[in-house]
């Protein structure tokens, strides 16, 4: 019976709540969506993976870096264009000393709003770039 009493009181404050809505006076929030979030997770995962997958490469090769594309053909890495949760471009420059990983959003504000950077020390560091690529001067995350 309490059950019944509980569904009848909420279905009345629905009913009160739907009169009082004023339809001209619709105020409409935009909201982010709710992927934006879950990107950038998974680019900060997807950009980890790249700096263990290099660090792995390092040691195989004698203590060269590797580009994304090398690191995938030898299966160090996976692809990060797979997956559900896409939404940034990888990029892996290799430098004289170390290599440079980057994650950027395709479609800023849409698909991420943070960039993402790591390199040969293993810091994860990122910031809201507009859409730019992250660099080693960004705040370490």
């Amino acid at each position: 019976m309490t059950t019944r009493v509980a569904r009848i009181a909420m279905m009345a404050m629905l009913v009160a709540g739907f009169a009082a809505c004023d339809s001209s006076k619709t105020t409409v929030i935009e909201q982010v969506p709710q992927a934006t979030a879950g990107n950038e997770i998974a680019a900060m995962a997807r950009l980890s993976a790249i700096g263990r997958a290099e660090l792995a490469y390092q040691t195989e090769s004698g203590g060269k870096y590797a580009t994304l594309d090398e690191l995938i053909q030898r299966g160090l890495v996976n692809d990060p264009k797979q997956g559900k949760l896409t939404g940034y471009k990888f990029e892996v420059n290799v430098t004289a000393h170390g290599y440079e990983a980057t994650a950027s959003p395709e479609r800023y504000g849409i698909s991420g709003k943070r960039s993402f950077y790591v390199d040969e020390q293993n810091v994860m560091r990122g910031a809201d770039r507009n859409g730019s690529p992250a660099t080693a001067s960004d705040p370490q995350l």
